[in-house]
């Protein structure tokens, strides 16, 4: 990870930033898509007012500039009625699909809160161009499946597509009776499908469930399948931090040899350092060589006593290969 230009950092007075990714096209123009609600609504705010915004910048490390909202809650009738979350944009063949989530209302007998955290699901755009007309499709890509271990909500895609031609989705889910046990228990799932929407079948076996992580990003390269999570109580690195695991087949995960990507921090130019409350939602972008070339991560500072709370951002860390 190298250090981070100023300019590598999206933010906005009136609105929380959140995830954000990018792909570039064969123009040069970088697309990014990213979450914003308004600070007004607070932090957590993002579950019922976050929209899917779009930004581009000639750089991959930015600036970019504010294009257009993208996705919102589609409203009454629809899966995803209230907000969209969490984007997660591949390119896949010769169209581009915008992976995030959303919720419909419904009451589930339980707090305004969880009402709306339980109804969460996975839904997917497609476009031929990163500018649009994006059309999503009318269902989420995966709900509940008899005997698979997916309960809950199912949030937080990250899809790859593996050597023989299929599409691997690793994806947050909830054990059964999370809905009234109490307890923050997420589990990370696994789904697989013969195409970028589907049909999505849920994996027999969970992953990263010794411990709590929390956002997957997933990829396949030089032979092995890896993925960037974030170690949220520290229970994988020792720290609050980015971690790194990795596979042979994709189904079967271990941390790699080098587990921890980073702290809550972000080192700049200047030399000066950002201690972090959060640093979650990593997204890379991969060259040209097919090499991680930058790393998108949601940011929120410490709060120091006496002053206000600052609206949260997304960095965009350039990442080289060391010899």
């Amino acid at each position: 990870m190298a250090p981070v230009a100023l300019h590598s950092v999206l933010k906005n007075p009136d609105y929380n930033i959140w995830g954000a990714s990018m792909v570039q096209t064969d123009d040069g123009i970088c697309h990014l898509f990213y979450t914003r609600w308004p600070v007004e609504t607070g932090f957590r705010g993002w579950l019922k007012n976050s929209d899917i915004v779009y930004a581009t910048s000639k750089s991959p490390t930015g600036p970019y500039k504010f294009q257009k909202v993208i996705l919102t809650g589609f409203g009454a009738g629809h899966w995803n009625e209230e907000a969209a979350h969490n984007p997660h944009i591949k390119k896949f063949g010769d169209k581009y699909y915008l992976y995030f989530i959303s919720h419909r209302k419904e009451d589930l007998g339980l707090s305004d809160w969880m009402n709306h955290i339980f109804t969460q699901r996975i839904g997917v755009a497609v476009a031929d161009n990163p500018t649009g007309p994006w059309e999503v499709l009318p269902e989420p890509l995966i709900d509940y499946q008899e005997g698979k271990p997916a309960h809950g909500y199912m949030v937080n895609p990250s899809v790859c597509q593996t050597p023989d031609g299929n599409y691997l989705m690793m994806f947050k889910a909830r054990k059964p009776g999370a809905e009234t046990s109490g307890k923050f228990d997420p589990i990370h799932c696994l789904a697989t499908a013969p195409t970028p929407t589907g049909p999505f079948t849920i994996a027999e076996e969970t992953l990263l469930t010794e411990a709590t992580a929390e956002d997957p990003f997933l990829w396949y390269q030089n032979g092995k399948y890896y993925s960037v999570v974030k170690d949220m109580y520290a229970h994988y690195t020792g720290y609050k931090s980015l971690a790194l695991f990795e596979s042979e087949d994709g189904l079967n995960w271990k941390p790699s040899k080098n587990l921890m990507i980073s702290k809550t921090e972000i080192v700049w130019e200047s030399g000066d350092t950002t201690k972090l409350q959060n640093l979650e939602r990593p997204q890379i972008w991969f060259d040209k060589d097919g090499n991680p070339a930058v790393l998108f991560c949601a940011a929120r500072e410490v709060k120091k006593e006496g002053e206000p709370i600052k609206p949260t951002y997304n960095v965009h860390i350039p990442l080289k290969i060391l010899e």
